[in-house]
């Protein structure tokens, strides 16, 4: 089904569309749409005595050097090259669970999302509508791709810390994050540290203030690399009980790793500022 016939069949936009399957699945719909393509070449090629011109074009490709390109960059080898080899590989029977792992069998986004709500999934979240109050912020600003996120917060949450400490500005909370866009690409975030009313920035580092209000509240538990799991779980909630976004997604970090150091008892606090 077409993205924007999907998006439309959901009440939703194109782009909430692509973040929610993105967060749940750990790639994009059109990232999915390729691997299956080449995953279904990938099974034509060992069961049929196609040519790879045809496997090509009954896979969705509309050239022999495109597929060959994209077959290759995703298997590590040539379809000419794959064919032989695997076939070689299934005279013995003992290599044959390395054949279906070296293929990619089309289960993963069925068995992630398996996976995922075992462990912290959609209804494992207690999601509350809380009052939140003002809070002064000071940030640095970036703009990423989703796979740089945590590279990139590892260097704006240390410079604001430094600056705070050295300005003695006296801090009132933990760390957060203000995601200010969150697009199919690429995200726009603000990283910080909340402080004193009143406290300025310098430079890189800037100052702004999260007005007070209510909001969509719950907590992730566990690594930072589930927290797609949480984004989806209170968008979902907001949703579904009808309610209106009054400003940007945030993370609160409440664990220090530094204390803290295994992943699976880390919390993050999400945040979605609603209209009351």
């Amino acid at each position: 089904m077409p993205l924007d016939k999907l998006a439309t069949d959901m009440e939703r936009s194109i782009y909430a569309v692509q973040r929610g399957f993105a967060a749940v699945a750990g790639e994009t719909p059109k990232q999915c749409n390729r691997r299956l393509q080449l995953e279904r070449a990938a099974t034509l090629l060992l069961t049929e005595d196609r040519t790879i011109l045809d496997v090509a074009l009954e896979a969705g490709f509309q050239s022999h050097e495109g597929f060959t390109r994209a077959f290759t960059a995703h298997f590590g080898q040539s379809p000419r090259a794959f064919r032989s080899n695997a076939r070689t590989r299934l005279e013995h029977p003992g290599s044959h669970a390395q054949w279906l792992l070296g293929i990619g069998p089309c289960i993963r986004v069925y068995r992630l999302r398996r996976h995922q709500q075992g462990r912290e999934g959609f209804m494992a979240y207690d999601i509350t509508i809380q009052d939140i109050d003002e809070i002064t912020l000071l940030f640095k600003e970036a703009r990423c791709r989703h796979a740089d996120i945590g590279a990139v917060l590892g260097e704006c949450l240390p410079a604001v810390f430094r600056y705070v400490t050295e300005s003695s500005i006296q801090m009132v909370g933990p760390p957060m994050t203000v995601y200010m866009h969150w697009g199919p690409g690429m995200v726009t975030l603000r990283a910080g540290l909340p402080v004193a009313a009143g406290a300025s920035g310098q430079d890189d580092i800037e100052s702004m203030v999260l007005p007070a209000g209510r909001g969509a509240v719950t907590v992730h538990v566990g690594p930072y690399e589930g927290l797609g799991l949480a984004h989806a779980a209170i968008e979902t909630f907001i949703h579904e009980q009808q309610l209106a976004s009054a400003g940007p997604l945030r993370e609160v970090y409440l664990t220090d790793p530094g204390e803290v150091p295994n992943p699976d008892e880390w919390r993050t606090q999400i945040l979605w500022p609603i209209d009351s």
